[in-house]
């Protein structure tokens, strides 16, 4: 039997239909549903191990995170964590603290790193990476995260599609510092003046040629004709500005500079900023869905010298801006940027950044008091966050260097040992 419908009625039922069809797609879009939360429980109760018949004889074990698939609490539900990353080391920015915490986050998983060959601990900087500066393997890599030279097309060719890519920049002039007093440049370069950092560039020329010398004594890893206070950050970001010898420059085209730096913005999912450590590491959490645990640090490699603190002079100041002006271009760019995707996550981005520095305060304050008795402090359970323990022997992991056991891991698992090759050059440290 057929139904008519006069035009008003059909009006008012098309009408229903989309507030039905609105309702459940505002409903499925903005609230986290019991039968989600069902299916979750499910899928990680059937979940598989990582790899079967693996040696888990490791004083970490305990901490081992055997799941294929994650899912960590955020303000507005749950997510699935990204395992699959790539994080350019530039030097000299906080960036040890932060691969202890990326190599933490694979080591525990079970995920495979691009580790560099032998007992070289660079993947061929300040050169392009290449074959020859890797272990190579038979499974898929989920993680570079070792000094690295960015490049676009060796790495998405070395690395799964859904590849996330990271870094972390700094303040120009206090980069150069850090990496002025790390490298040991004073010395290496013979400059007599009282103020080493002031006569350094009041004498640029004359100082940096004889930094570059052929075979300088005690210029560790560094190869001839590197600099290392002049654009490094854009260097080991993989701008083309002349090293090694032949290589395209662009220094002194703005126009393709800033093209570059467009270019990286593109395909880096966060440049974070050193001077803003913590909401970078929050970000960080927010876009990778990790959980609150997953980024607790121990500081690592924190050098002091006697002019840390010490602001430049306005001359001095001037004098770098010139000199190294594309790391200048760079960190303007994305110290932009940063703030732009701070405030696109929202008005509770302040809250959880609150929440993570008292999470990151007890457990440091926890780690560091030797007296305590207590093996265990509990992190409770806050909107950004689930309920997690820290316990003493956590505390040793978050201050120990992962690389090496990596390495033996890496060796172990793929039956993999270093070819002899005398006549290859070694490239990088």
């Amino acid at each position: 039997m057929r139904i008519k419908l006069k035009k008003g009625n059909i009006k008012i039922v098309l009408l229903i239909i989309t507030f039905i069809v609105v309702f459940i797609v505002l409903n499925n879009s903005y609230k986290v549903s019991n039968e989600l939360y069902n299916d979750i429980s499910r899928f990680e109760e059937n979940l598989d191990y990582y790899v079967e018949n693996v040696d888990y004889d490791d004083s970490f074990s305990p901490f081992f995170i055997r799941k294929k698939k994650i899912f960590n609490k955020i303000s507005k539900g749950f997510c699935q964590e990204r395992r699959n990353f790539v994080f350019i080391k530039t030097m000299k920015c906080a960036t040890q603290t932060l691969v202890q915490i990326f190599r933490r986050f694979g080591y525990l998983r079970h995920l495979n790193f691009v580790l560099p060959r032998g007992n070289n601990i660079y993947i061929g900087w300040p050169f392009i990476p290449e074959k020859q500066d890797y272990r190579p393997s038979g499974r898929e890599f989920n993680i570079l995260t070792e000094h690295a030279v960015y490049n676009h097309t060796v790495m998405t060719k070395l690395m799964p599609k859904d590849t996330k890519y990271i870094t972390i920049i700094r303040e120009p002039f206090s980069h150069f510092k850090s990496t002025f007093n790390y490298f040991n440049v004073a010395n290496i370069s013979f400059v007599k003046e009282t103020d080493k950092v002031s006569g350094y560039l009041q004498n640029l020329e004359k100082y940096e040629s004889s930094y570059k010398r052929p075979n300088a004594a005690l210029r560790y890893c560094i190869p001839d004709g590197f600099s290392v206070t002049k654009n490094q950050l854009s260097h080991c970001l993989g701008m083309p500005l002349g090293y090694p010898s032949g290589r395209e420059n662009i220094t002194a085209n703005k126009m393709l500079v800033q093209d570059y730096i467009k270019h990286l913005d593109s395909e880096f999912l966060l440049v974070m900023i050193m001077e803003y450590f913590h909401e970078s590491l929050v970000l960080l959490k927010r876009l990778l869905c990790w959980s609150m645990k997953d980024i607790l640090y121990h500081t690592i490699n924190v050098g002091n010298y006697g002019y840390k603190n010490t602001p430049p002079s306005a001359e001095n100041l001037k004098i770098y801006q010139t000199w190294s002006h594309i790391d200048y271009l760079l960190y303007d760019h994305f110290n932009k940027t940063f703030w732009r995707k701070v405030i696109s996550e929202g008005d509770d981005f302040q809250a959880e950044l609150s929440e993570y520095n008292k999470v990151q305060s007890q457990v440091s304050n926890f780690c560091s008091d030797l007296s305590n008795k207590n093996n265990v402090t509990v992190i409770e359970e806050s909107p950004y966050s689930d309920t997690f323990t820290i316990s003493k022997d956590y505390c040793l992991m978050l201050g120990i260097d992962l690389l090496e056991y990596l390495k033996r891991r890496f060796d172990r698992e793929e039956a993999w040992s270093e070819p002899e090759n005398k006549t290859a050059v070694k490239r990088g440290c």
